[in-house]
């Protein structure tokens, strides 16, 4: 599985509840496709939020959010930075 990232924007701040409706809509697509919800970032205006998803490949969650009808700015694959000297 590859680790998947889905950045997207809203011109003004989005609620909790608006947010966890659009989740909701796109997780029987994700679903269908494999795809697991890993952790989310939002950012202090609440405008803007990254989404990390593990998924076979950044299409699979393209099509899931394209088939739920909910907008994205981006969608695209990502390799995880650790510190490799513990």
């Amino acid at each position: 599985m590859s680790l998947i990232i889905v950045e997207s924007a809203w011109e003004q701040p989005i609620s909790e509840e608006e947010f966890d409706a659009i989740a909701a809509k796109t997780a029987p697509c994700l679903d269908e496709r494999q795809a697991r919800w890993v952790t989310s970032y939002m950012a202090t205006d609440r405008r803007r939020r990254v989404c990390v998803f593990e998924a076979r490949d950044a299409e699979a969650v393209r099509q899931a959010f394209r088939l739920s009808g909910v907008k994205f700015e981006r969608i695209w694959a990502a390799d995880q930075i650790t510190d490799d000297e513990e």
